[in-house]
Order: C-alpha cells, then sequence, then structure tokens
C-alpha cells in the first residue's frame, strides 16, 4: 500500500474515534500554527481580515475558523473535505 494511502486510512481512523468521542476542542485565543502554545506567528500575518470569506481547509473541528469569526470578523467556512471519505 503506498504510504499516501496509508496516512489517508489513519487520518480516517482518527477523524472517526474523535466523532465517535464527540471531542470538541476549546476555541482558542490565539490562531496557532503548531502544537506549541505561543510558538509562531498569530492570525496578524493574514492581515486585515474583517468581513472577508475564509475558507478553513483541513480544520478537523474548526476551532481555529470559529477563532477567526469570532476575534476577527471573517465569515469562515470551514473546509471538510475529509468528511465525505470518513461516512
Amino acid at each position: 500500500m503506498p504510504a499516501e494511502d496509508t496516512n489517508t486510512r489513519a487520518w480516517q481512523i482518527y477523524g472517526r474515534r474523535q466523532l465517535a468521542r464527540a471531542y470538541t476542542p476549546p476555541i482558542p485565543d490565539r490562531l496557532g500554527w503548531t502544537p506549541w502554545e505561543g510558538v509562531g506567528p498569530g492570525a496578524e500575518v493574514l492581515g486585515d481580515v474583517t468581513g472577508r470569506r475564509v475558507l478553513d481547509i483541513g480544520s478537523g473541528a474548526g476551532h481555529h475558523a470559529v477563532h477567526l469569526a469570532q476575534a476577527h470578523g471573517v465569515r469562515s467556512t470551514p473546509g471538510c473535505a475529509g468528511r465525505g471519505a470518513t461516512g
């Protein structure tokens, strides 16, 4: 099996388990680009996004999209590309 297929399958299994647990990550106070708190820039690298439409691709639960909507006034659409593949 190609590595890409193995990776896809692993994320599909992970996603199903997270959905089954009804896990919802907290909405962050700051947009983060890494799993480590305070590492890297915040939403300021996006410039002024107030009122702009934003597609959050690969958003998982969409918690960063919610942050951008609440804290920066974007109209955000979480892109759940993997949802169709998992059910």
